[in-house]
């Protein structure tokens, strides 16, 4: 029995290890990341990170996805949900226009002209590639200067990343009609170009819980202003 009982185990962590083969978000629905009826932000983000502040400059993320991205990968204590968080002050900077010196990134890769979590990374459970990357860098990551070459060219050896300078294939999911898939960095869709179509009004009044139920008072959910006038 014993025997057999590990077997389980083993096939069990194989199996949910084949389930995060790519990243933790092919574990998630769409809701996980937004909100058709309750969202807090445009493109109906469920999620929102109001208190991060970016440590280049010391600039509020207000506005950029890389703020939806850490309403949940940043610790509690600074505005995040505490998972798998990561920390500015060592992390590439984002939320500011590249120095040509330093990189070349592709324009379409930038959002609102600054670099952005979505510069490298295309966070759709539809990437196959390793931390849903951008570029496909192998299994478990292994060849990432063909990532870091997208805008770091001049700096990495293109001959032993199998790359062509000229050609670069980005993934992106963002445009419905295209489909998802690789395209060259010049025809690529970086972010989702819809006009902002909603004006959230922020978490529910009083408490957190979505008023599926009209019983209680407290839930009740009647804005008195016009969500979706400018």
């Amino acid at each position: 029995m014993l025997k057999k009982l590990g077997a389980s185990v083993v096939a069990i962590t194989i199996s949910a290890s084949a389930a995060y083969a790519f990243g933790p978000h092919d574990g998630l629905d769409c809701l996980g990341c937004h909100s058709p009826h309750f969202a807090v932000d445009d493109k109906i983000f469920a999620v929102k990170n109001v208190q991060i502040t970016n440590p280049v400059n010391g600039q509020s993320l207000e506005g950029l996805s890389a703020a939806k991205c850490l309403g949940c990968h940043q610790l509690e204590q600074f505005g995040g949900a505490g998972i798998r968080p990561i920390h500015l002050h060592t992390t590439h900077p984002i939320g500011i226009v590249p120095n040509p010196k330093i990189a070349s990134v592709p324009p379409k890769l930038l959002k609102d002209g600054k670099l952005d979590c979505i510069s490298c990374h295309e966070p759709h459970p539809s990437n196959s590639n390793a931390l849903y990357l951008r570029v496909d860098v192998g299994s478990g990551a292994t060849n990432i200067q063909k990532l870091c070459a997208v805008c770091h060219s001049s700096k990495v050896d293109m001959a032993s990343a199998g790359l062509d300078a000229n050609n670069v294939q980005v993934f992106s999911a963002m445009d419905q009609e295209a489909g998802a898939g690789y395209f060259p960095v010049s025809e690529v869709r970086a972010q989702n170009q819809t006009p902002k179509y909603i004006k959230p009004l922020g978490p529910l009044p009083k408490n957190d819980l979505v008023p599926n139920y009209q019983a209680q008072p407290d839930w009740v959910y009647a804005p008195t202003i016009n969500p979706y006038a400018e």
